[in-house]
């Protein structure tokens, strides 16, 4: 089994999304432990809708592959167009971001460096 550390975020009916989300990705694992819930600001996007971001820790068999893979069917059920080649850049309706393997202590964005401690981790 391998622990990800990850992220999730939404800008549009952020609530809705990310309860949803959750939903979705518990079914994925019996073993996944979310932090709080933070607003932030938009990053490299020109928009003026806030988000709303978690990070999550989730234990799974799969690989790395399979699991982004997973988080891909996710976002396209709640709507989000992963074609779109500027899709990086626009409102969302869920974004899920695998960070790294928690063992190899993934880099995480420093907005969200504060949601590590709910997680058990150290900044």
């Amino acid at each position: 089994m391998k622990k990800y550390l990850c992220s999730l975020g939404s800008n549009i009916e952020p609530q809705r999304n990310f309860s949803q989300a959750q939903a979705e990705l518990k079914a994925l694992s019996k073993t996944i432990s979310f932090s709080r819930n933070i607003p932030t600001s938009p990053v490299n996007m020109n928009t003026d809708r806030n988000f709303l971001n978690a990070l999550f820790i989730i234990q799974t068999p799969m690989t790395t592959e399979k699991l982004k893979s997973e988080f891909n069917r996710i976002e396209e059920a709640l709507g989000r167009d992963r074609s779109d080649p500027q899709r990086s850049f626009k409102d969302r309706t869920i974004d899920i971001d695998i960070l790294g393997k928690l063992e190899e202590k993934p880099q995480v964005p420093e907005y969200l460096t504060s949601l590590l401690t709910d997680l058990g981790l150290t900044p």
